[in-house]
């Protein structure tokens, strides 16, 4: 412990703030009741499409505030080598690995996949597409296409990489990806799977789509990780965010 003048406490020191930080978050992440909570808010959330109201680097990005600061963090220790994403949506998770990678000090080296890309999206990319530093294709992400494209991209990369799924949340389909990129991925390789807060939900709150709380990412994930002893959900960064909608949905290949 170190003291302060401006504190009548002493203030930990970095080790011991670290071992706290530890501690908080496991607590948080074994809350139940207070995971409870995160639900019940985001469900009030959504009446205001809370997940579309952010942007990153003046790009609309569909993503909660959590789950960036999180993929930052992830980037930030991982230092992959380049980013894969299946889903375009408006461009700005591109756009955020993309900086996030040139916040590490590498070549800003992203892939993203969707099997249509809207024209706004190719006006909000072409600065960084222009610049090379995002590549953009058009293609099912679970099609013999994709793999060929994803297996291009890698040619030459042998340090880990940061792959995203966040296209059709179906059962089936997060499953396919996964079944077709992971053996692709280095060893070391962090995929993260959107939307498995899927599972979470109320039952018939997604009348209208191809998944629910029983069949969506999170299923997915369960039946890949049955059959696939090479990766392990990392429980480094699987519960780390309240408001996030991947928990539990981060997997790192270890062989």
């Amino acid at each position: 412990m170190e003291t302060s003048s401006s504190y009548a406490h002493e203030i930990p020191n970095s080790i011991e703030f670290k071992k706290l930080q530890v501690k908080w978050r496991n607590e948080m992440s074994d809350s139940q009741d207070l995971r409870n909570q995160a639900i019940e808010l985001t469900i009030s959330s959504n009446k205001f499409n809370f997940g579309y109201q952010w942007e990153w680097c003046g790009v609309p990005i569909i993503r909660h505030p959590d789950d960036i600061v999180l993929q930052q963090e992830i980037m930030w220790d991982l230092k992959p080598a380049c980013v894969i994403e299946t889903g375009i949506a408006r461009g700005g998770s591109l756009v955020l690995s993309s900086t996030l990678l040139q916040m590490n000090g590498d070549k800003s080296r992203v892939l993203g996949l969707d099997n249509q890309i809207l024209e706004h999206a190719k006006l909000a990319l072409k600065p960084w597409i222009d610049e090379g530093k995002i590549e953009i294709h058009q293609c099912d992400s679970t099609s013999e296409m994709a793999s060929k494209t994803v297996q291009t991209f890698l040619t030459g990369v042998l340090r880990p990489v940061l792959l995203v799924l966040d296209s059709n949340h179906s059962h089936q389909h997060v499953l396919n990806e996964l079944l077709l990129f992971a053996p692709l991925l280095p060893i070391g390789s962090v995929i993260i799977v959107a939307d498995t807060i899927i599972s979470e939900m109320p039952d018939n709150y997604y009348n209208d789509r191809p998944w629910n709380k029983y069949k969506n990412p999170l299923s997915a994930v369960n039946d890949f990780l049955l059959h696939n002893k090479d990766f392990t959900v990392d429980q480094r960064w699987s519960r780390r965010s309240l408001m996030g909608e991947c928990r539990d949905g981060i997997l790192i290949r270890n062989t």
